[in-house]
């Protein structure tokens, strides 16, 4: 796990530069956001998939769309963990759920 904090209201989701360049999400580089079990993957874009594709702005930060913020039920200001995968060359955005 690399950290956990609130989403904001605007679906930004600031990536760690280090993993950043190591996986190849570069600023203007498209990367790939995918749903999968009560999580987002968030990795270089596949140019042949149909998953949703975003760019990686100048500071290094990825807008998650409307349709998975749905998907997770993610409601302004709440708390999300950000995992590293070095493995996979990803991010994982887990929602922290209160049972």
């Amino acid at each position: 796990m690399y950290k956990c904090k609130n989403f904001n209201k605007t679906g930004k989701v600031l990536l760690p530069s280090k993993w950043r360049s190591q996986f190849g999400l570069l600023p203007g580089k498209l990367a790939e956001l995918r749903f999968d079990h009560d999580q987002i993957i968030i990795e270089k874009a596949n140019l042949d998939s149909t998953h949703n594709k975003r760019l990686i702005s100048d500071n290094g930060s990825i807008h998650i769309p409307k349709e998975l913020q749905q998907l997770l039920e993610i409601t302004e200001e709440e708390e999300y963990c950000l995992y590293i995968d070095e493995e996979d060359e990803s991010f994982i955005l887990k929602m922290i759920t209160e049972d």
